[in-house]
């Protein structure tokens, strides 16, 4: 009985339908075949720990935010009048480590003013960067110079603060990621990759074609406008794959700019929430969901022990689509080396909403 037992599960890892792999994805035997099915891999990774003192490290880290209006394709096809920070949406990633002096020039090339806000670090009062009450609008032609300490390591972000048009600005593009590194890296974990997922939505007039409604509203009581979700500014099946290895220690961390609560689901392996907001949690518990709400980051990780092909998704299966039509939006494929070849896209199932768009559920 053992043996039929054991050669049924072995059919069933191979033809990829033992926990929710994607179709076709064949399962890879590994050393310990049951690992994936407990959570004891990632009960070891230890909690980040917090930062008790920093020391100025006499280092400068300059960057240049060129903030102008220009194309964006968030899906394939799909063109809106985006507001671009170096040509990119999001715009680059501001990184430092505790102590290090960060010197960002925000040069406006808008047809409006705006300013740029640090959201989540502890910066001088004139640096917070709200128009209208930490300074003046940075004006259109005009630049301004942002300066301050790196104090606190952890997942943070950047976006538009200005005073009558933050929400047009930040749905447009206006945003990005920083992240500061702990100065003392002693007692912290060992992560072996480290990915970025930063969560924004897109009003799109002309789904076909041309030309972005800013502005769209959180939901349906507002008038719901959102249509298209993006990671990292693209839309699924145009978000780029994620390669893990077998054994890997996988670090996310994961920005939420848009104005949508999205549940972050992970498809065959549980992960730990290290931190909130940049704060670190004493006791991180073993998870495969985390709801991540407006203006949230979180950083998690996962140990990559069950080969093959997963998603990691949000779970308001409605922000799954493009158009409101198609299999789309926030949707990321995991994907372990030597593992099997891309699905295509048409062999993903088509989300259906159900009524009253809440799109909870289990079995996804």
């Amino acid at each position: 009985m053992n043996e039929i037992a054991a050669r049924v599960t072995q059919v069933l890892l191979l033809t990829g339908l033992l926990l929710g792999a994607l179709p076709g994805a064949a399962q890879p035997e590994t050393r310990d075949p049951h690992a994936y099915l407990t959570a004891a891999a990632v009960r070891k990774i230890p909690p980040l720990p917090d930062t008790v003192t920093i020391r100025p490290t006499g280092r400068t880290r300059e960057y240049t935010l060129d903030i102008r209006p220009g194309p964006w394709e968030p899906a394939k096809g799909v063109i809106a009048a985006a507001i671009t920070i170096n040509g990119t949406v999001p715009g680059p990633v501001i990184r430092a480590t505790e102590g290090d002096r960060v010197v960002v020039t925000v040069k406006n090339n808008l047809e409006e003013s705006t300013a740029i806000h640090w959201h989540g670090l502890h910066v001088p009062n004139a640096m917070d960067g709200v128009e209208g009450l930490t300074q003046e609008g940075i004006n259109p032609g005009q630049a301004f110079r942002y300066e301050f300490l790196a104090s606190h390591a952890g997942t943070f972000m950047y976006h538009s603060h200005s005073h009558a048009r933050a929400v047009e600005q930040i749905d447009a593009g206006l945003y990005g990621m920083f992240i500061i590194d702990p100065q003392n890296t002693r007692g912290h974990p060992r992560f072996d990759r480290e990915v970025l997922m930063m969560l924004s939505a897109w009003a799109i007039a002309d789904a076909g074609g041309h030309g972005a409604t800013p502005g769209g509203h959180a939901n349906a009581m507002a008038g719901m406008a959102y249509n298209y979700l993006s990671i990292n500014g693209k839309a699924y099946p145009d978000t780029p794959e994620w390669t893990v290895k077998q054994g890997e220690v996988v670090r996310v961390r994961i920005a939420n700019v848009s104005n949508l609560i999205h549940p972050m689901h992970l498809h065959g392996h549980d992960f730990a929430v290290l931190a909130k907001d940049g704060e670190p949690l004493k006791n991180p518990q073993p998870m495969n969901t985390v709801n991540v709400a407006p203006g949230e980051t979180y950083d998690i990780a996962f140990v990559a022990n069950n080969p093959g092909a997963w998603l990691f998704h949000c779970h308001e299966l409605h922000h799954t689509m493009n158009g409101s039509s198609q299999a789309g939006g926030l949707i990321q494929i995991i994907r372990y080396e030597d593992g099997p070849p891309p699905a295509q896209p048409s062999t993903l199932p088509r989300p259906v909403p159900p009524a009253g768009g809440g799109g909870h559920g289990r079995g996804h």
